[in-house]
């Protein structure tokens, strides 16, 4: 027992000398160790990965890398965690700690601490990855719409996140520049309205941009002078004084928008509103006398704005009653005319001033009825002439583009559907396709209500089949037939008596003779070509204009075949491809749809051709015509569901016209 003792210490310190002399050997451990003992451990890292280079399978080796990345990943840890302190909502330092994590977590995977640290940075960089990018559209949006206060802050949140992220130097730059810009006018606008309030605000937006703006801070400084209730009422004062009711009044009301304006300014407001309401009723009076029935309808909305008893008063509904049915009769005159804009207007200052006054219903969708139908563009599309040898194509067109049309056209176009057209066509002793001379267009468009006419030829609608064939000879073993070996006869010379033994080694008494033919292989090329062109015109029966345009395009299709041979394993190729019905037709498709693009096109915005057709008739003093423009203008955005600065436009237009009225 004593012996086996002795044995196995004897061993044990020859391993671990053999060990010794092993790593003695291995300089790049050695240097590792050296680097373990500083507690560098990355650098450590780089001779210990030498070192397993060099030996493989040393577990020793292994073992020491494993336990040195895993102290440099404990290491970067605590910078990591030191550095995400202080990063707060900084991206790019954010990006760098979620590359450390990459790193660390390479190092040391099985980690919790690690681990928990590396999806926390991670979650938040995409976070604000998202962030950014959803604050960078807000800020376009922002601009589009001149909102540079909103615009401004989110370009503010996205350079602390992210400096000059994408574009946003050159925005910030711009939405200061016009944002500085439009609020000084913006804040003296408001000055010159009076708000004060407003104002002071807007000029310090101003300034927070760019306090050496002109003379911004001055500005400013007078409209902080200006926003108290005192500056308000001495110049409500003055206004009373001159009889300027409407202003004394609206300066009183800003006076008591201050929770510091004396409390005794609300009666005198009314007793002021009071006046203003009795003096503004006889003035209606008066005009309604001179036949000025708009100046008279103003005067009596705001006596009444100004004081709702009056409303009870017998005279004022008297005269109210007696304006209504002037006003009434003013729109009737204008019904008989077909001046409906016109009518409209009257008949809605009767509903102002009285909503249920007789017959004011009936009238007014007699007058917005035809207003609607007018705006509505009606379009016809005839079938268009076709090609010798293609007599469908002509209808073919017309079909696809009546389809295009009924799919893209805006709410305010009308598509006359094919049997309607057949029918007025029929009555009219028309054909689809011969209606040409554009006097008898005009004719039929106005008896029927229909705006424009849209014909055309379709001067080639066709499809060319080719193939190009070609044959190829390929060499093919067809068989093998047994022939007598010449070196069986020779060696059968040699050996007139072999034994059994040279008969093994003997050279085959027969050898294969190979069969090649040459078999012919078809192979080509298919192609379809296909053509289109429509010659086309839009014939608007009002005016009798003619726009004509024209339509073209070429499509073709191709594919490589062959017959293929199984026996030289050339695997077939067969041809797939359309048919020419289906080419002609995918080309049709699309060039219709060009040509559909391109009758809308004339089509578009058409509440902007109407109000600037309006102010073409009002600069040639043509006020009444200009009036049903500017309707028109405001129906079709109605009727479309849209509001543009189009519609309060053309009010405020139709307003100023009506004045002297």
């Amino acid at each position: 027992m004593k012996n086996r003792k002795i044995y196995i210490t004897v061993a044990s310190v020859m391993i671990l000398f053999s060990l010794a002399a092993c790593v003695g050997m291995n300089e790049n451990f050695k240097q590792g160790q050296d680097f373990v003992k500083d507690n560098r451990w990355e650098e450590a890292i780089i001779y210990f990965q030498k070192a397993v280079s060099d030996e493989p399978d040393n577990q020793d080796f292994k073992n020491e890398l494993a336990r040195a990345k895993q102290q440099a990943a404990k290491a970067r840890l605590v910078k990591a965690k030191q550095a995400y302190a202080s990063a707060g909502k900084n991206f790019m330092a954010l990006e760098r700690l979620s590359k450390d994590a990459d790193v660390m977590i390479s190092m040391d995977p099985a980690n919790p601490e690690i681990k928990s640290f590396h999806t926390t940075i991670n979650e938040q960089t995409n976070s604000l990855k998202t962030s950014l990018k959803t604050l960078y559209q807000q800020s376009e949006t922002d601009m589009q719409k001149r909102d540079w206060i909103a615009a401004l802050n989110k370009l503010t949140q996205i350079n602390a996140i992210f400096p000059n992220y994408e574009d946003t130097g050159n925005r910030l730059r711009r939405s200061q520049s016009e944002g500085v810009r439009d609020l000084y006018q913006q804040a003296v606008n408001l000055g010159k309205q009076e708000d004060w309030k407003a104002a002071v605000e807007t000029f310090k937006a101003a300034m927070d941009i760019n306090p050496n703006y002109l003379d911004v801070s001055k500005q400013y400084r007078e409209a902080l002078q200006k926003d108290k209730p005192e500056y308000y009422v001495a110049k409500a004062a003055k206004a009373e004084s001159d009889e300027k009711w409407d202003r004394a009044v609206y300066l009183y009301e800003r006076a008591m928008h201050y929770p510091q304006a004396d409390p005794g300014l609300k009666k005198k407001l009314e007793a002021l509103k009071a006046q203003a309401s009795q003096l503004y009723f006889e003035e209606s009076i008066a005009l309604m006398k001179q036949d000025k029935l708009y100046g008279s309808f103003k005067k009596l909305d705001l006596a009444r704005n100004y004081s709702a008893a009056l409303q009870d008063n017998p005279q004022y509904r008297q005269h109210a009653s007696q304006l209504c049915a002037a006003l009434m009769k003013r729109a009737e005159k204008f019904m008989e005319k077909e001046l409906w804009g016109n009518a409209l207007t009257w008949l809605q200052r009767v509903e102002m001033l009285s909503p249920n006054y007789p017959d004011l219903f009936q009238k007014m969708n007699e007058v917005k009825d035809p207003i609607t139908r007018r705006i509505r563009k009606s379009i016809a599309v005839f079938d268009f002439g076709s090609p010798s040898g293609e007599k469908d194509a002509g209808k073919i067109a017309a079909n696809r583009l009546l389809a295009y049309l009924h799919q893209n056209a805006s709410v305010d176009l009308r598509i006359i559907e094919r049997e309607n057209l057949q029918s007025i066509l029929r009555e009219m002793q028309l054909s689809q396709t011969g209606l040409v001379d554009i006097k008898t267009a005009q004719s039929v468009g106005k008896m029927r209500g229909i705006d424009t006419f849209i014909m055309g030829d379709v001067l080639h609608f066709s499809t060319k089949f080719r193939d190009n064939p070609t044959t190829s000879q390929v060499r093919v073993l067809v068989n093998e037939e047994d022939i007598p070996n010449p070196d069986w006869s020779d060696w059968r010379i040699i050996n007139p008596k072999p034994s059994a033994d040279d008969l093994k080694n003997a050279p085959p008494r027969t050898i294969k003779k190979p069969n090649y033919q040459f078999i012919p292989n078809k192979q080509g090329v298919a192609r379809i070509n296909a053509l289109l062109e429509i010659s086309y015109k839009l014939v608007d029966t009002q005016s009798g204009e003619i726009i004509a345009n024209t339509v073209s395009g070429k499509l073709t299709k191709e594919d490589k075949y062959q017959e293929g041979l199984s026996i030289a394993n050339i695997a077939p190729d067969p041809l797939d491809m359309p048919t020419e019905a289906e080419v002609l037709d995918e080309l049709a498709k699309d060039k219709i749809a060009e040509m559909g693009r391109n009758v809308l096109k004339h089509f578009q915005s058409l509440e902007v051709e109407y109000f600037n057709r309006g102010q073409d008739l009002q600069k040639r003093r043509n006020y009444e015509a200009a009036i049903e423009k500017y309707t028109d203008a405001v129906y079709d955005e109605k009727l479309k569901g849209i509001t543009t600065p189009i519609s309060q436009k053309s009010l405020e237009s139709i307003e100023k016209l009506i004045e002297d009225n």
